[in-house]
């Protein structure tokens, strides 16, 4: 059963789908249970009944999505690959850590990225729809428009202990959790259906861009993921995307906290912002370069075989 859980792929999504959806149930109570104990039945249902207001809510808020990521993004993969542990010891690629020099040029990567990033937001916040799928797109606006709303209610703090509970919440679990599911295991699995690393990368960031469920962000958020992609396949280890995705969510954090803790009255989504086409082809070119040099320090190591 073993053996055929290491070399199946079908078999190991059924496996980490029963895994998920156990978790999903069994932390997803106990979170429940945590909330009541600690902030009272009244701030959990304000909370199931869609209200966030005061910050009893919005703790609890913070939990259960800790809870959700614990059970949809880190236990699961990390059951699988104890599961096949004899057969296949690194299968999540965790064994090999990016050196100095790696790790050092995977910041770089993600600081000479923002402004392709920020240029692609706005190109994709411009894009429309069709008119006969109107009704769809004020849907999608409207969703995320929630989902931001929830967000900056998170950031919105001038606290220390709220910004590292953010941290943990924000940063750490969803580039420990995503980069265990999409570049840990679906680029292993879609790397069965297709040969070429490049094209395995580009569905791969599709898929990781669609999950977010964000219409207006998918081209920025699809760029990330390249990255992440190329990050891990040229330093063969997941600790490599880890760091990229923990930069890239612990510094929008870290920028929200500096802003609401010195008072100053700027827009923390402005932070970083660039409306210069030089400073894009400047991105552009470093980013290129890295990702170059990056190449260039590839060993013949395969973790995806």
């Amino acid at each position: 059963m073993l053996k055929k859980l290491s070399d199946t792929t079908y078999t190991q999504i059924i496996f980490v789908g029963l895994i998920i959806l156990i978790g999903t149930i069994a932390l997803g109570l106990l979170g429940y249970g945590i909330a009541y104990l600690i902030y009272g039945s009244d701030s959990l249902m304000d909370v199931l009944h869609g209200v966030s207001t005061t910050t009893a809510e919005i703790s609890i808020l913070k939990l259960l999505q800790f809870m959700s990521q614990l059970s949809m993004f880190v236990i699961p993969p990390l059951a699988l690959a104890w599961m096949i542990r004899k057969d296949k010891p690194d299968f999540l690629c965790l064994s090999t850590v990016p050196d100095i020099a790696q790790a050092l040029a995977i910041i770089i990567l993600f600081v000479a990225s923002l402004p392709i990033i920020q240029y692609t937001m706005s190109l994709n916040q411009q894009m429309q729809l069709p008119e006969s799928m109107h009704s769809l797109q004020e849907w999608m606006l409207t969703k995320e428009n929630l989902a931001a709303e929830i967000t900056k209610k998170f950031l919105n703090t001038s606290s220390t202990s709220s910004y590292l509970i953010n941290l943990l919440v924000m940063a750490i679990m969803p580039a420990v959790g995503e980069e265990l599911i999409f570049r840990g295991l679906l680029t292993r699995w879609v790397a069965k259906i297709t040969k070429n690393i490049h094209l395995n990368i580009i569905i791969t960031s599709i898929i990781f861009s669609a999950f977010h469920l964000q219409f207006f962000g998918f081209l920025p958020r699809f760029l990330l993921g390249m990255l992440l992609g190329y990050s891990y396949y040229f330093t063969q280890s997941l600790w490599s995307s880890i760091l990229l995705h923990f930069t890239n969510n612990a510094m929008t954090v870290s920028v929200y906290f500096w802003v609401f803790k010195s008072g100053k009255s700027i827009n923390p989504e402005d932070v970083g912002t660039v409306d210069s086409y030089g400073y894009v082809l400047m991105s552009l070119l470093v980013v290129g370069g890295v990702l170059y040099w990056l190449a260039t320090q590839k060993t013949k190591k395969h973790c995806l075989s």
